[in-house]
């Protein structure tokens, strides 16, 4: 990986501002400051229900019964703690520009849970050697938490499915999953977003595209090479293959977002020139795991 790091000060402080959100309540035991949406005797008011012969008379709202003489129970939102695993695809095919965004991008996610107490498993595909996830909580982790991301090398081939049953054999609770990845594979990405959803989790698909691997010069005579395989072809760049090229690209994102989509999983794409800023507020505007900080 590069020597600059992945987030500048700047940009630390101004995730500051941000948190991450969910769309399905996960129980736990954990107080936190994760709106759940599930009701009860929290700290967050919801709103009001009619009184019924029983109800703690401590959640009566007195100052409604006195305004209209109608007895009614404050409901309460419980908040908990988020835990976010981060699923970050480090196999050989993310070499280059397609690491380094996703990486930013997951060090920007990690970081705003982190600052609000949350639980971020950070986990790569492949998994690293030894335990499959390291787990951060607090503030006081972010340092080592974004050393692991700008430190572990790309290696490996994409094999997302038995990655992510071993990284969902370290955790009983649900939570958000956030898989960034160009989903090299067919197959395997089926399998890794399947496992993670059938888990219970609420999952996001970020979808690392960089446009320069279908931007290649009419007339030139190329060896492609696969990274992962190192199996080799000779390609010369006529205005069809060029045409296929781009079509097969673009046909296979719209592919994936479709399936997931269907699956009630989270689909973005992340063009690796696309500034994190402007990622983070589509993000914000879709609803996909960011949100303002309250």
């Amino acid at each position: 990986m590069s020597g600059e790091p992945l987030l500048s000060e700047d940009e630390l402080r101004a995730l500051d501002r941000l948190r991450i959100t969910r769309r399905r309540p996960t129980p736990t035991d954990q107080p936190g400051d994760w709106r759940t949406g599930r009701v009860g005797s929290g700290v967050l008011f919801a709103d009001h229900r009619d009184y019924t012969p029983g109800d703690d008379l401590r959640y009566v709202d007195w100052n409604v019964y006195a305004r209209l003489g109608h007895l009614v129970v404050k409901r309460f939102e419980i908040e908990e703690n988020l835990e976010l695993t981060l699923c970050v695809d480090r196999s050989l095919s993310m070499a280059g520009a397609k690491a380094r965004a996703a990486r930013r991008l997951a060090a920007a996610l990690g970081y705003i849970a982190l600052g609000r107490m949350d639980h971020v498993r950070l986990a790569f595909l492949p998994t690293v050697a030894g335990a499959p996830v390291e787990l951060h909580r607090g503030k006081g982790r972010a340092g080592k938490f974004l050393a692991a991301l700008e430190g572990t090398p790309d290696d490996g081939a994409t094999a997302h499915g038995h990655d992510v049953a071993r990284i969902l054999s370290t955790t009983k609770r649900r939570g958000l999953a956030i898989v960034l990845s160009d989903f090299y594979e067919p197959q395997n990405l089926v399998a890794s977003l399947a496992g993670l959803r059938t888990r219970g989790m609420d999952v996001v698909a970020l979808h690392v595209l960089d446009t320069d691997d279908v931007d290649l010069t009419l007339g030139d005579s190329l060896l492609a090479v696969d990274r992962e395989t190192g199996a080799e072809v000779k390609v010369d760049v006529t205005p069809t293959f060029l045409a296929s090229l781009r079509a097969t690209w673009h046909r296979r994102a719209d592919s994936l977002e479709r399936w997931c989509v269907g699956r009630e999983i989270r689909y973005q794409r992340l063009e690796v020139h696309t500034p994190l800023w402007d990622v983070l507020a589509e993000m914000l505007g879709s609803g996909a795991a960011v949100g303002k900080a309250t």
